[in-house]
């Protein structure tokens, strides 16, 4: 049995970074299959992605044609493989918790994957995502379900003979409607992702275990 360590999460992400890409994560799988389903709405469009990672969503958007793409990462060592992986996107190491320097209403859509899971409290964070895209623009946000926070699934990955946790908060839907009401974000859409949700091609675990779980949440919103 693997030891667990408990790290903050600019160090933890750090540390996955080597090996986050080919960890055999069921939440990323569902979170990129969602994205899959939108991309054609991002075409043309300068996107920012929040949280962006190993650039692994910014190379899709760029498959898909974005126009022009800049994503920030707390953690450097993600930032290094996104250079990598996303050629010509800018890249900002940044906490995305604190206000992102870019211009009001700068980018036409955003995209936040699996990074608001490490922030306390929504509304300062939504509220800097609605400035940051312009009126008439829009923003996806697909997180991991409160129903899998609330019952303590968080992420989390093998190291040696650890296995590495960070802070994850669980946000409730009333929490996710008040700070989008609070921000001047309007819902567009909200799906609740279940393991069956994502065919046969899904990880087993994704598919048996939580076929019927609410796994993955997606909102779309609208400036």
């Amino acid at each position: 049995m693997k030891t667990p360590i408990f790290l903050d999460v600019e160090t933890a992400y750090d540390r996955w970074a080597a090996s986050y890409d080919a960890y055999d994560n069921p939440m990323v799988y569902a979170a990129t299959a969602a994205l899959e389903r939108h991309l054609e709405r991002f075409a043309g469009q300068s996107v920012a992605e929040l949280g962006c990672g190993t650039g692994r969503n910014l190379a899709a958007l760029r498959r898909a044609s974005a126009a022009r793409l800049w994503g920030c990462d707390l953690s450097a060592g993600m930032l290094e493989k996104a250079k990598h992986a996303a050629p010509g996107a800018t890249l900002v190491q940044h906490d995305i918790t604190l206000p992102l320097r870019v211009e009001t209403g700068h980018f036409d859509a955003a995209l936040v994957s699996l990074a608001y899971e490490h922030v306390a409290k929504l509304d300062e964070p939504a509220a800097e995502l609605a400035r940051i895209v312009r009126p008439g623009g829009f923003a996806l946000i697909l997180e991991i379900h409160p129903f899998m926070t609330l019952s303590g699934v968080g992420a989390h990955f093998p190291d040696g003979d650890h296995d590495i946790h960070m802070p994850s908060y669980p946000h409730s839907f009333s929490d996710w409607l008040t700070a989008f009401r609070h921000a001047g974000l309007t819902v567009s859409g909200c799906t609740e992702w279940r393991g069956r949700d994502f065919g046969p091609d899904a990880p087993s675990k994704l598919r048996e275990r939580y076929a019927d779980t609410p796994f993955l949440v997606e909102w779309s919103v609208s400036r």
